[in-house]
């Protein structure tokens, strides 16, 4: 708690044709991931367009989208495979002690890249905390395709809320 993340690698996974097919059905009838922190639900907040400064939220996180790259006329699936939330708590300062008030997301699909060869210590070159690079945008998204690579990682970050 109270201690931020970054570009933590969940786990990495090779696509076959079975779950690339399973993931694009999910990606076609919007499914959405559904997380619950310290008993509160995760939330995707959404910027209104008639309020700049309020947020609409939707529950859970959506599993991907479709897209066309420029210059492309097909169709394409991407996968969220990168997770930035943000855990907003309410601070004792009597006792410094923290209460969960808040789970948000912003969800991303990254090609994530490396050098070499994976193995338990690869470091990404897409997001890496020690170089302070963090992912911000889906400019290169993970396409869901028979064997793909694909590898899921997240960020924590903790927002003071008075």
């Amino acid at each position: 708690m109270r201690e931020p993340q970054m570009c933590n690698i969940m786990c990495r996974v090779i696509l076959d044709k079975k779950i690339a097919k399973e993931i694009k059905r999910k990606i076609d009838d919007d499914y959405r991931v559904n997380m619950i922190l310290d008993n509160l639900p995760l939330v995707v907040p959404v910027r209104r367009m008639d309020q700049e400064s309020s947020f609409l939220y939707q529950h859970g996180y959506l599993v991907g989208l479709k897209g066309i790259y420029a210059g492309s006329k097909d169709e394409k699936y991407f996968i969220n495979n990168h997770l930035a939330f943000t855990v907003k708590y309410h601070k004792d300062l009597q006792t410094d002690s923290a209460r969960i008030v808040g789970f948000e997301v912003k969800p991303f699909s990254v090609k994530h890249e490396y050098e070499g060869t994976w193995n338990d210590k690869t470091r990404l070159t897409t997001c890496d905390p020690h170089a302070k690079r963090t992912v911000t945008n889906s400019e290169s998204p993970q396409e869901v395709e028979d064997k793909k690579e694909i590898i899921f990682t997240y960020d924590v970050e903790f927002e003071t809320v008075t």
